[in-house]
């Protein structure tokens, strides 16, 4: 199979897609670490204000 891509235009592509898959891969990263914190802020506060708020909580 003969292609009429040179050798640097297809170096060129796959360094291309090289640094999309990294950005994409940095994206995932980000959106799962802000998907935790935000569970865990949630999770702590639900926490807290049960600790807070029940009956045999000092007044």
């Amino acid at each position: 199979m003969k292609t009429d891509l040179t050798r640097e235009q297809m170096m060129m592509m796959v360094e291309r897609a090289r640094h999309e898959r990294s950005i994409a891969a940095g994206d995932m990263i980000a959106a799962g670490t802000r998907r935790t914190l935000s569970a865990l802020g949630r999770w702590t506060d639900r926490f807290l204000h049960l600790l807070l708020m029940s009956p045999t909580a000092r007044q």
